[in-house]
């Protein structure tokens, strides 16, 4: 559904992080921390259209909280994370067939409690532009920041990246190379003892969906792996719960039929407060048609998760 990624690509809400896919094949040369600094700096890039010289800031106070670590050591771990990130570097091939070398960040500062970073032009546009011709991977920031494995982000950025699938499989070689694995891991056994049942494990654990696999083989020997994800329940709230007696009919479709639930779903101000509900590889996400027949589905079935703005203020536009 590109034409809404297209409008409405800064409209994700703050608290979560969207990457192009692209950055995964990056974080597997990343530290911990190099991650989650850039996971937290994302949703502001995104938000205030940042350019190259926009400083984003981040403290260490909301690194400590947000990653579960203690404070007093946040702002060191922070500077050593941007001082790694302006000293690492990628490439790639110009509209002129030339190889070109980037940092992925060409100015920090470092003030009392916080940091600031800048982002070239090369990074952001991965930060910030999201559509058919840049798939990208979105997810909230409360689910991944937590994970503390070697391999758990990457995993779970995988994960997410196919969690409108469901199942999804790779090689041995694609996953050793999405992950960066070492040759010491070219044994199928201390691969998953160290670089896949923990990270599943923590995941599960942790986050908003449940991860399972199994081998998949060529005779004896195996050769890839087959993942499904799932996401995570969520508790069922009572009807008093969902509803305060002050906005009792927000969440009213009754006498609304097909056309108007329709019109509803496509007004472009529900479209841009509610395409974080879907994935971008679902039906939904790569068509209007799939995205009328989805979200008219989820009202049928449960209004209530639509509650930013009364229903029926929708059919008005």
């Amino acid at each position: 559904m590109s034409s809404l990624t297209d409008t409405y690509e800064k409209k994700y809400p703050e608290n979560w992080v969207v990457m192009q896919n692209r950055i995964e094949q990056c974080f597997h040369k990343m530290t911990l921390d190099e991650k989650r600094l850039l996971i937290l700096a994302s949703p502001t890039a995104r938000m205030i259209d940042a350019s190259e010289k926009d400083a984003i800031e981040v403290t260490a106070e909301q690194f400590a909280n947000e990653c579960g670590i203690k404070v007093s050591s946040a702002y060191k771990q922070l500077e050593v994370a941007s001082k790694n990130l302006l000293n690492r570097s990628f490439s790639y091939i110009n509209e002129r067939g030339k190889r070109v070398g980037v940092t992925w960040v060409i100015r920090a500062v470092y003030e009392d409690g916080y940091i600031s970073v800048c982002f070239p032009d090369e990074v952001l546009i991965m930060l910030k532009a999201f559509d058919a011709s840049n798939p990208f991977t979105k997810y909230k920031k409360e689910n991944v920041l937590l994970l503390k494995g070697e391999y758990s982000i990457d995993l779970y950025h995988i994960a997410k990246k196919y969690e409108g699938m469901t199942t999804f499989q790779m090689t041995l070689e694609d996953y050793k190379l999405e992950l960066g694995l070492p040759k010491s891991y070219n044994r199928i056994n201390n691969l998953k003892a160290r670089a896949l049942e923990p990270a599943i494990d923590e995941i599960n654990e942790k986050t908003d969906i449940n991860i399972t696999y199994e081998n998949v083989k060529r005779g004896r020997t195996v050769t890839g792996l087959k993942f499904t994800v799932k996401p995570k329940a969520k508790p069922k709230k009572t009807l008093e719960e969902k509803r305060d007696p002050h906005t009792a009919d927000m969440f009213i479709i009754d006498g609304l039929n097909d056309k108007q639930l329709g019109r509803i779903v496509r007004n472009p101000t529900f479209m841009a407060e509610y395409n974080h509900l879907v994935s971008p590889t679902s039906l939904a996400g790569q068509s209007q048609q799939g995205w009328d027949f989805e979200m008219v589905k989820r009202l049928k079935e449960d209004a209530s998760q639509f509650g930013k703005r009364p229903i029926k203020d929708y059919l008005e536009y």
